[in-house]
């Protein structure tokens, strides 16, 4: 377990540090003339990239158990995209930040794919709760790296300039994350599954027969998630009703400290209606709040929409986490994990290119509805598809 909290240790800084530039990035964007549909342009080439790290990442962890080089590349990755996004004010030098595939809401999503991939194996009475320990880590740094966005902004600085100074401070923690993998012993991926049952063919066709499942429909629920990214929902705000970076940052803290809480309150109603039915049962709601968004006549009721969606929208994290790991083959559980954050992430780049497009051409309305419509369907299709699908039997004591 010592690698897994390096990397969760590394997730959380990664976290932080997105928790901030997710607001700066879509500031910095409107500064330099970007319109909604140039920033999904940008989200979508640096999602597309993290995907292919992602698939390269994974066949360098089939042949060597160090990630360390990995995560020292990354880190370097990191500290070049907060870098550029702070200091350029060309638009092409802009779009370049996307080629190295760390700008919100995925950057660096190839660690929180590791991360899971290990935490799968732990034992079944408390996956649940350490998927939600976990969520509630990162989350919680996220709150606190949203907030901290504000801080230029009450130290008098400029609004250029606390956007400027945030997007270096990303750069910084990139350069953390990769001082902490040159300075640390060989990260090793020592995930092994803790049931050494045989598999028989019909076992193997039967978990690889919901992986498959759950892909295609974690693509459209990403996709739906991907519409309206936080990046997306901060320009908007931003755009419409005048709103500073200071209160951004606050609503988006508020928002992240309800996320956090919201998974140790998944954990508890799970153990009463079950994984899938928590999951299902509290994301349907949050898509509705999402879909009134733009419904709202001010600032203030938008920011009430977005605040009570914040403790329903990641409850089905920590529970979906848990529930892909309960009903698949112990050995095939990594492969699991690593296959749906494949689809979380494909959704996730073509998502802003279709809230992009519809903000800036049909408004505000569109991309909302669209995106919370998919991720209704989506919660109706996997309850529809999975209701009967018990627990692997390699996985009962």
């Amino acid at each position: 377990m010592k690698n897994v909290t390096k990397l969760i240790a590394v997730d959380t800084l990664r976290q932080f540090g997105l928790g901030f530039f997710t607001i700066t990035f879509a500031l910095k964007a409107g500064q330099i003339g970007f319109s909604a549909l140039g920033l999904g342009v940008v989200t979508t080439i640096s999602v597309l990239v993290s995907i292919a790290i992602t698939r390269l990442i994974g066949e360098r962890i089939k042949q060597s158990s160090s990630i360390r080089t990995t995560l020292l590349l990354s880190g370097l990755a990191m500290a070049g995209t907060g870098a550029i996004v702070g200091l350029t004010k060309t638009t092409p030098i802009f779009v370049g930040a996307a080629l190295l595939g760390f700008l919100p809401p995925l950057g660096g999503q190839f660690v929180a794919a590791l991360v899971e991939g290990q935490l799968a194996h732990t034992d079944a009475s408390k996956r649940t709760e350490t998927f939600a320990r976990y969520g509630f880590a990162t989350t919680s740094a996220g709150a606190l790296g949203a907030l901290a966005a504000a801080l230029p902004h009450y130290l008098g600085a400029s609004s250029s300039g606390a956007v400027t100074a945030m997007n270096l401070a990303y750069s910084a923690i990139g350069i953390v994350v990769a001082l902490l993998a040159i300075t640390s012993r060989a990260i090793t991926d020592d995930a092994t599954p803790q049931v050494a049952a045989p598999i028989t063919e019909e076992v193997s066709v039967e978990s690889n027969r919901n992986i498959n499942r759950l892909s295609i429909l974690f693509i459209f629920d990403s996709t739906g998630s991907g519409t309206v990214t936080p990046a997306l929902i901060a320009f908007w705000l931003h755009q419409r009703y005048q709103i500073t970076l200071g209160h951004l940052a606050l609503l988006y803290f508020v928002m992240a400290i309800l996320n956090s809480v919201s998974f140790p309150l998944a954990a508890r109603i799970s153990k009463k209606i079950g994984l899938l039915n928590t999951a299902v049962f509290t994301h349907i709601p949050s898509s509705l709040l999402l879909i009134a968004v733009p419904f709202s006549g001010s600032a203030t009721i938008a920011s009430l929409f977005l605040i009570a969606r914040s403790i329903l929208v990641e409850m089905d994290i920590p529970t979906r986490q848990s529930y892909i790991a309960s009903i698949v083959a112990p050995s095939l559980r990594t492969k699991a994990a690593a296959r749906t954050s494949m689809s979380k992430q494909t959704g996730r780049a073509i998502g802003p290119l279709i809230g992009g497009a519809t903000l800036s051409t049909i408004g505000a309305v569109a991309p909302f509805l669209i995106g919370g419509v998919m991720k209704i369907g989506y919660d109706l299709s996997l309850w529809r598809s999975f209701k009967q699908v018990k627990e692997h039997p390699l996985n009962q004591s």
